[in-house]
This record gives structure tokens, sequence and C-alpha cells, in this order.
């Protein structure tokens, strides 16, 4: 019969790794959190959340002043953005669309939608107002 040995781990080798699991989790968090500062204090970013708090019934059912959440998708890059962001207010909370294009230095937005949380009404920041 053969017989198998299992072998634990000694305390020592168990907090090495324990270790080096928090190191590598806090280095990841740290990575992915600097890289979400960078999007949300993008010019294209910070000017899709000015185009947001003018228009008058965003901030009439948000409130203002508003804040874009940390959890959002899409990409940003030198020329184009197209992103889903997480938007609050005191009033209310929802998500902005942003689409957008850089031409000659300057971001042209294509769309901006704000869809509200609790109603999913949808309002289109560039609309003619």
């Amino acid at each position: 019969m053969v017989r198998v040995r299992i072998r634990g781990c000694t305390p020592l080798s168990c907090l090495i790794a324990a270790l080096m699991f928090v190191v590598i989790g806090i280095c990841t968090g740290g990575v992915l959190f600097g890289v979400m500062g960078l999007i949300r204090d993008s010019d294209v970013v910070q000017g899709a959340l000015a185009h947001a708090e003018r228009d008058p019934q965003v901030a009439a059912t948000l409130g203002t002043p508003l804040e874009i959440g940390w959890l959002f998708r899409g990409s940003i890059d030198s020329g184009s953005a197209n992103i889903t962001l997480p938007l609050s207010g005191p009033r209310g909370s929802g998500e902005m669309i942003v689409e957008a294009v850089r031409r000659e230095g300057v971001w042209q937005y294509r769309q901006l939608i704000v869809t509200i949380g609790d109603t999913g009404q949808r309002i289109d920041v560039l609309r003619e107002q």
C-alpha cells in the first residue's frame, strides 16, 4: 500500500504567502484606483460633467453639484471617448453616456445622455434648448 503524506504549510511559509497575497492585492488596487482617477479627472469627462451640470433638466432632477462615481465602463484614448459613468447629485443618481471625438485638440461631444436611476428617464444634454 502506498502512503501519501500531505504536508501543511509551516507558520512561516503561510505568513509569507499571506503577505504576498496582500501586497499583490494592494498593488493591483492601487493601479486600478490610479487609472480610474486619471479617467475621472480627464478633460473629456470633466467637460461632459460641466455640460450636464449646466443642463436645466439634469440640474432639476439630480441637483448640483454632480459627482462622478468610480465604477464606469468604456474607454478613452487620444482621439475618442466612449464611456458610461455613474453620476450622482443631492437629489438622485443615474448614469451618463459620453461619446466624443477629439479634433484639433478639442473634444467634440457626439452624445451626452443622462439616464435617471429611479425612473429611467433619459435626458439628452446636447439637445437644442
